[in-house]
């Protein structure tokens, strides 16, 4: 991810749309019964925005996080351990491993996935947010170092092929999709919706925060991004 991204997203930690998955994760994790109580890896942590999530699901949050910066600032949340080595990361054992918009960024997603099923102990979970849908590929991905945009077909078939069950797929931010399509569509990148006035956060926030409480019912049909709770066969 060019340097400029990144530090754009440590900046809107507090933004709709990191409140808004944040929300999106736990229902679907609510939905299959996700036990408290569990060691967990938050695999690409970058500044430790999903700390504080995490540690209502988890005796002792780890974090995997390459970038030398964003380590030290998520040194500050509580994690158990960061580690700065992805190997290091993998050789232990976790009962739920997030990857929260990290599986795109993987240019072999197939034999990353593998590994990832090698660190989760016998019926651990992992929980995935990806970008969603090939034909919004834009500028935003390009300098988000991507490489594919995911479907639902596509991704629980690379998590089959690595090992998983998937016990719950839907997309998320569905109510935004046409105009985030509109704007990926003619070229832009859309980060600047990440930086709104207060008045329109709430509103977005709001919109995604039903959306969540549908999720535990229903997944949802289509949407900008994708979310994926596996376990491990």
């Amino acid at each position: 991810m060019e340097r400029k991204a990144f530090e754009l997203l440590s900046g809107m930690e507090k933004s709709w749309w990191y409140r808004g998955r944040a929300a999106t994760i736990h229902a679907a994790l609510a939905r299959c019964g996700a036990a408290e109580g569990a060691d967990v890896l938050d695999f690409g942590a970058g500044y430790g925005g999903m700390y504080e999530e995490l540690s209502k699901l988890g005796k002792n949050i780890y974090a995997f996080e390459p970038d030398e910066e964003a380590r030290m600032n998520a040194n500050k949340r509580g994690y158990a351990r960061i580690f700065s080595s992805e190997s290091e990361a993998l050789e232990r054992e976790y009962d739920l491993m997030g990857l929260f918009d990290v599986v795109e960024h993987i240019e072999h997603d197939y034999e990353f996935l593998t590994k990832a099923h090698g660190a989760l102990r016998e019926g651990g979970r992992l929980a995935i947010t990806v970008p969603a849908f090939q034909f919004l590929w834009s500028v935003h991905d390009i300098n988000h170092h991507h490489f594919r945009r995911y479907t639902r077909v596509s991704m629980r078939e690379v998590l089959h092929k690595a090992g998983f069950a998937v016990e719950y797929a839907s997309y998320w931010n569905m109510a935004l999709f046409i105009p985030a399509a509109m704007v990926r569509l003619l070229g832009q990148s859309g980060d600047s919706a990440l930086a709104m006035p207060h008045w329109l956060d709430a509103i977005f926030f709001a919109i995604i925060k039903i959306e969540s409480l549908l999720i535990r019912f229903v997944p949802l049909p289509f949407g900008i991004s994708l979310v994926v709770i596996a376990r491990k066969k």
